[in-house]
């Protein structure tokens, strides 16, 4: 089943586990296909509609906002296209960065072969530019806990970016973490989700809870 955060007329903000992915893929465990079980109504000849707004990795956990009709999926795709949208993540690396507050900027290509994103600090060909802001809000037991706020959304912008400086998400091995995690997982959470209601215009703000096996401990840092 999925864990919903809040709801409003034709949308749900769900809390995705880490370990699965976002949008339907075979017969693989999705939070599209939980979804389109969760709102089929009984005896229908078609599964329920689920709009996919935006993404999350399949490893990463938090707040995700699913579009329950055709056109509150228009209205939010193009709140999100506009920029209208608030992303916060918190992110836990085993390395600190190079400043307690700073603003990372990279241009990012997509690798095909291994279909992980490759930063460089200058324009290359093909290359999209990704920029982000952070800020350390903890730091505990050789562990430093980041609050992320990305001005862009490209592929694996926040893994990336953040391996690049130096600091790789713990469990991301990807992209050179060599602390253990859990399996399919990383620590990194969508914390805050911020839009526009689709029918009202009213702000909306989603905090996604922790999850239990969250690195530094859930009690401690729900308080930061």
């Amino acid at each position: 089943m999925l864990n919903i955060l809040m709801e409003g007329p034709g949308w749900s903000v769900i809390d995705k586990p880490a370990g699965i992915a976002t949008e339907r893929h075979f017969q693989y465990d999705t939070v599209e296909a939980r979804a389109q079980e969760l709102w089929s109504r009984p005896n229908a000849k078609k599964p329920g509609f689920v709009g996919i707004v935006h993404r999350l990795d399949r490893a990463t956990s938090g707040a995700l906002v699913l579009a329950r009709n055709k056109s509150t999926l228009v209205r939010l795709n193009e709140a999100f296209a506009a920029r209208q949208a608030t992303k916060v993540y918190w992110a836990v690396t085993d390395r600190p960065l190079p400043e307690s507050k700073g603003r990372l900027r990279h241009y990012l290509i997509r690798n095909p072969n291994n279909k992980l994103a490759v930063a460089s600090t200058r324009p290359v060909p093909g290359g999209k530019e990704a920029t982000l802001e952070y800020r350390l809000l903890r730091e505990e037991k050789g562990l430093y806990l980041y609050e992320v706020r990305p001005q862009t959304g490209r592929f694996h912008q926040i893994r990336c970016q953040l391996a690049a400086a130096g600091a790789p998400i713990v469990g991301d091995h990807a992209y050179g973490s060599v602390r253990p995690f859990r399996e399919h997982c990383i620590a990194l959470h969508a914390r805050i989700l911020g839009f526009p209601d689709p029918k009202t215009g009213e702000a909306v703000s989603v905090t996604a809870p922790l999850p239990q096996h969250w690195p530094l401990g859930t009690a401690a840092v729900e308080e930061e």
